[in-house]
């Protein structure tokens, strides 16, 4: 996978706030009409978990031989990483009659 980096200091280019925030207006919109398989309608954060753990998965860490694992977040994706997100959970809201105008 390639990543877009900063020509100034190389870095990888993270998220931006735009991104950011259209990403949690679908969570918010998301958790308004859809209900989930317990038939009940569910706050944004919870469907930021529940698609985060079917799209993003998880991070493995083996510490003192004992392994761990942690829900892989969002602040650390790289754009193209996050856009990629964001069209699953897009296509996931569309399949739901949700859309967010541009």
């Amino acid at each position: 996978m390639s990543h877009s980096k900063c020509p100034t200091c190389g870095q990888i280019a993270r998220r931006s706030n735009p991104q950011n925030n259209r990403l949690h207006l679908l969570f918010q919109a998301i958790s308004e009409k859809v209900k989930g398989a317990d038939g009940l309608l569910h706050h944004a954060m919870w469907w930021k978990i529940v698609m985060k753990d079917r799209w993003l998965g998880y991070n493995e860490v083996v510490t003192n031989g004992k392994t761990v694992y942690s829900l892989r977040g969002t602040a650390d994706l790289t754009v193209e990483e996050l856009n990629n997100f964001m069209d699953r959970v897009e296509r996931y809201a569309a399949e739901h009659g949700i859309y967010l105008q541009d």
